[in-house]
């Protein structure tokens, strides 16, 4: 049901990005726009092979449960049942800022700079590693197809929050969440921090203090940048930068490091350098690069839904086959961006196992002549690149 919904995610982002064009307002940028979608690319494919085991607890749980459940055949049934998991929403989403640990996790999804419906692509790889422990008690009272109904209800809903162009919606945002209740919580201002962990109603945050009203558009983004448009080593920089972070600390302390919220971590290194917050822009890659990367990664997007789609009824070795070449596709887009020595040479990797894999399981000779097309773009594209200078600097 979410691989369908993502079909009509990239229609939105289409018109979205129509509307940018065309005000010329700067609202999607290449870089931040591939890094997004790469994030989605790798969060489909960790959930993927992760999904069947996270439900596990669950299933488990709903199968001692002998009273009666939320009927699914009544209204009222699906109202509570909305309730009670928008109520989780706004702990689990809560938490992930309040904890460090699971804020190296969340915080992948608000690194990014530019506030537009593609953000709301990039969610963080390991997103459900802990967040299913406060799903677990809804299993008490909702039945497996109620759940399954409320996550993709909550997921679409979410999606529309990450845009610039609704204004306000007056009375609505008294109850609901809305795209500037969740303007607010993507700022990097002070004053922004930490409010309106709502999903689908704001009524928690106003209940337990945390709602903010927005009065001008936030700067987006985290106060310790990434610093980088590869999604790959975006899901791991936050636990590497915490680990440096901490790594002076006693024991206890990178404890607490760990488990407090990251306003500690301030109060036992006061002398922790600030990170820059200007980062990677698109005209850091000459735009010989940048056609390129525009042309070839939409290519792996029909793969990951084919993927998707099929399930189970591929072989395991067919999976891990469209699995590397996802991955790889992901960190290519994010290394030529970059200009990194090694991505020219991992990208002609990727399009010759590619081209081989696919020619083989295929039995046509195709992808062999497709990836020599690409090999030739790509080596076109490197050749103007070489005359442009030096690679920008970058973080990781």
């Amino acid at each position: 049901m979410l691989a369908v919904g993502y079909v009509f995610f990239v229609l939105l982002i289409g018109v979205e990005i129509a509307v940018s064009l065309y005000r010329r307002d700067g609202v999607y940028r290449l870089g931040e726009m591939i890094v997004n979608v790469g994030h989605g690319v790798l969060y489909q494919i960790v959930d993927h092979f992760t999904a069947a085991l996270i439900a596990l607890p669950a299933i488990a749980l709903a199968g001692l449960v002998t009273w009666p459940l939320l009927p699914v055949d009544a209204w009222w049934g699906w109202l509570i049942g909305l309730i009670l998991f928008d109520l989780s929403t706004y702990w689990v989403h809560r938490h992930h800022h309040e904890i460090h640990l699971l804020w190296a996790i969340h915080g992948t999804h608000h690194a990014a700079e530019d506030f537009n419906l593609a953000a709301a692509l990039r969610q963080p790889a390991f997103q459900r590693a802990f967040g299913w422990l406060w799903r677990l008690p809804l299993a008490l009272v909702m039945p497996a197809e109620m759940i399954i109904g409320v996550v993709v209800f909550d997921f679409l809903y979410q999606f529309l929050q990450h845009t610039r162009y609704v204004p306000s919606l007056g009375p609505i945002g008294w109850v609901l969440n809305t795209p500037s209740h969740h303007r607010v919580h993507h700022g990097r201002e002070a004053k922004y921090l930490d409010k309106n962990y709502g999903g689908i109603l704001i009524i928690w945050d106003r209940l337990f203090g945390t709602f903010k009203a927005e009065e001008e558009e936030p700067t987006y983004g985290i106060t310790r940048p990434i610093g980088s448009i590869n999604a790959a080593w975006g899901n791991l920089a936050m636990f590497v930068d915490l680990h440096r972070a901490a790594a002076p600390l006693s024991t206890r302390d990178t404890i607490s490091a760990w488990l407090s919220g990251p306003e500690r971590l301030s109060q036992l290194r006061p002398d922790l350098p600030a990170l820059p917050l200007d980062g990677w822009s698109d005209a850091d890659t000459p735009r010989a690069v940048r056609a390129y990367v525009i042309i070839t990664a939409p290519i792996a997007t029909p793969l990951l839904g084919w993927m998707l789609m099929s399930g189970s009824a591929l072989s395991l070795s067919l999976q891990l086959f469209a699995t590397s070449i996802l991955v790889l596709s992901v960190i290519c887009a994010g290394g030529l961006l970059e200009r990194k020595w090694w991505a020219a040479g991992a990208e002609a990797g990727r399009i010759l196992l590619a081209a081989i894999g696919s020619s083989v399981l295929l039995t046509t000779p195709w992808p062999l002549v497709a990836g020599a097309v690409l090999l030739a773009g790509l080596a076109a594209s490197q050749l103007t690149a070489s005359r442009a200078g030096p690679e920008p600097a970058i973080a990781n």
